[in-house]
């Protein structure tokens, strides 16, 4: 059985937001709006509490036919029996991971240079994200903006699901689809909405358009 892969629009849960929601809250709507592959990250919640959360997501997903990975936390992603997890370059390396999650187990990694893509076009994983392609504020040490350019070189080198991240709005999701990339990978814009469903339902709809489905 072939295994999942990231959508058009891959939301990432982010806490705290305007909405007062944990992520179990955030999970609840991305799946009410039809996503279907999502992340789940938090650099700063006690393990116990972020460990709960995790569990009632993974309820979640598997009563909606959903996935959902675990940014960084292998141990966690293991202990919860998550669909995976997403790799920073810092992290545990994607073969030592591999080894603990098994085969079964969705790999995910962050790469934000040409080097570090080419390089992790060479590691056990499923897809592969590249960014910031615009700036960003969501991480207060982001690595170098990529741009476009280098999502189309990327996108032009591999089989692999190209994910693209960093300060991705909605205005400028289709420019960055046409670039080459499966999926968007969006924080903040979704994360700091009025209406976290509206702006979820209007990434929707500008990925049905440019792949011509109505």
């Amino acid at each position: 059985m072939p295994k999942p892969l990231p959508g058009p629009l891959y939301p990432i849960t982010h806490c705290p937001n305007p909405q007062g929601w944990d992520h179990v809250d955030v999970a609840r709507c991305l799946i009410r709006c039809g996503i279907r592959f999502f992340q789940v990250r938090d650099k700063t919640l006690p393990d116990g509490r972020l460990y709960r959360q995790l569990l009632k997501i993974r309820l979640l997903c598997r009563e909606a036919g959903a996935c959902f990975v675990v940014n960084d936390r292998v141990d966690l992603a293991l202990a919860v029996e998550a669909d995976g997890v997403h790799l920073g370059q810092d992290d545990l390396p994607p073969a030592a991971a591999r080894r603990l999650l098994g085969e079964g187990a969705l790999i995910g990694l962050s790469t934000h240079d040409w080097d570090q893509f080419r390089r992790g076009l060479e590691e056990p994983v499923d897809y592969l994200a590249l960014g910031p392609i615009f700036p960003t504020h969501t991480k207060e040490d982001a690595a170098p903006v990529v741009g476009l350019e280098l999502v189309r070189k990327a996108s032009g080198s591999t089989d692999l699901p190209l994910v693209a991240i960093g300060g991705i709005s909605v205005e400028k999701a289709s420019g960055v689809w046409q670039s080459g990339a499966r999926s968007v990978a969006v924080v903040s814009d979704i994360a700091g909405a009025e209406s976290p469903e509206r702006r979820i339902r209007a990434y929707l709809e500008r990925s049905r358009i440019r792949i011509g489905t109505t």
